[in-house]
């Protein structure tokens, strides 16, 4: 029950939102030809969102939550981006999906 003078929107809900929501353009991007420019954006939220749970994983002690975050945040990253093919890519993307949505599936607090 939130409390008195709150909505009762919490910081966790929100990420879990946000989680959700790139999970599912992740996935959506694996199946779906995309733009450069839309990837490129995609890539830089994506990298962003990975570099916020690795500090949250790495808060909990959780390593291998820690290790998939810095892995996405490495290999999504838009300033020094790696030259894979197209299915390379939307291997990658289908992953990251799957993973945010896993780690999302039941709240840790």
């Amino acid at each position: 029950m939130p409390k008195a003078g709150t909505t009762g929107t919490s910081w966790g809900t929100v990420v879990g939102l946000v989680a959700w929501a790139l999970a599912l353009l992740a996935i959506g991007s694996a199946l779906a030809p995309l733009s450069r420019s839309f990837l490129k954006t995609f890539h830089t939220v994506l990298t962003a969102f990975a570099i916020l749970e690795a500090g949250i994983a790495a808060g909990r002690a959780r390593r291998w939550a820690f290790f998939f975050y810095a892995a996405i945040a490495v290999l999504m990253n838009p300033i020094r981006p790696f030259a894979f093919g197209l299915q390379a890519w939307r291997l990658l993307h289908a992953a990251a999906g799957l993973w945010l949505a896993a780690d999302h599936l039941t709240p840790r607090e």
